[in-house]
């Protein structure tokens, strides 16, 4: 007998898959609690603007996915897989703030938290965990938007005022922030 799975079951396979990853990985090297996996990261200067931050927290970005992702998980304790990806992209690369902040609000708000997974994610995100995505790949809100909410269907759910006076304008501009990561990341692995 052949074992098949569904398609739709897929995507929930390889999430179990990574969450027993990642608890290997925290189980073998349980440094990663507090630390980058990999420490050549460790020197990474994090700029820990507590304004910027704070506007992250409350989904007052002026990036309308990341806004949609926070205020979701302010209001829900959920967040969908690709916005966590997303939203901790945008700390850790655009406003460079430590993973480790954005990890703590994370495990303060999830419902659905688990120590290994989050911990493993958000080094994921900054590029400093064992299976890391490179440093020099930064995403886009706005083309990340367009890809996975062409509708803004997500957006408009969680924030109702976009386009009027009371949005607030982008704390930070995509290609300035991302040249700036450049430079850190650059500057701490040399």
């Amino acid at each position: 007998m052949r074992f098949a799975i569904e398609v739709s079951n897929i995507t929930w396979l390889k999430e179990l898959i990574w969450r027993d990853f990642f608890k290997m990985i925290l189980f073998q090297f349980p440094y990663v609690q507090n630390q980058p996996f990999k420490s050549k990261y460790s020197f990474i200067e994090w700029r820990n603007n507590p304004n910027e931050l704070e506007a992250w927290c409350n989904g007052n970005t002026g990036y309308p996915i990341v806004d949609a992702g926070m205020r979701e998980l302010n209001a829900t304790g959920l967040m969908h897989n690709r916005v966590r990806m997303i939203t901790a992209s945008f700390l850790v690369k655009h406003l460079l703030i430590d993973w480790r902040v954005g990890e703590v609000y994370f495990a303060e708000k999830l419902l659905d938290y688990d120590l290994s997974s989050n911990n493993g994610n958000w080094q994921w995100a900054a590029s400093t965990g064992c299976d890391a995505v490179p440093y020099f790949r930064i995403f886009n809100p706005y083309e990340q938007a367009r890809k996975f909410d062409p509708n803004n269907e997500y957006i408009k759910k969680w924030v109702p005022e976009l386009g009027s006076k009371t949005y607030p304008a982008p704390i930070c501009d995509h290609k300035e922030a991302r040249e700036r990561a450049l430079k850190t990341y650059k500057k701490a692995l040399s």
